[in-house]
């Protein structure tokens, strides 16, 4: 299995099966797995860095009043759908409309 750094992937533009960028990899979420942190998705979308507001009670109550938590162009990839054996051009895995 090959090493791919975080760094490496944080901001890239994903394509779709199609070659359509869908936006770019904004977060990626990890959990830990005893010592180690594991990577369960990404999300990717111009409106996933609106997502980090939703950490806190404000944040949530702004997203809410703009009607941004649940606009299209959020995207929620699990880790087994995105191709990131080039960390220059991850792309999809599925059609982008199974994706959350």
């Amino acid at each position: 299995m090959a090493t791919v750094h975080l760094d490496h992937l944080a901001g890239r533009r994903v394509f779709s099966e199609q070659g359509r960028s869908i936006g770019y990899i904004e977060e990626i979420i990890a959990e830990r797995d005893g010592s180690d942190l594991v990577v369960t998705e990404f999300h990717v979308g111009i409106f996933a860095a609106f997502e980090r507001l939703s950490a806190s009670t404000i944040g949530a109550a702004l997203l809410d009043f703009f009607a941004l938590r649940r606009r299209e162009g959020l995207y929620r990839i699990p880790w087994d759908k995105l191709d990131i054996s080039n960390p220059a051009r991850p792309s999809l895995l599925c059609p982008d409309e199974e994706l959350a």
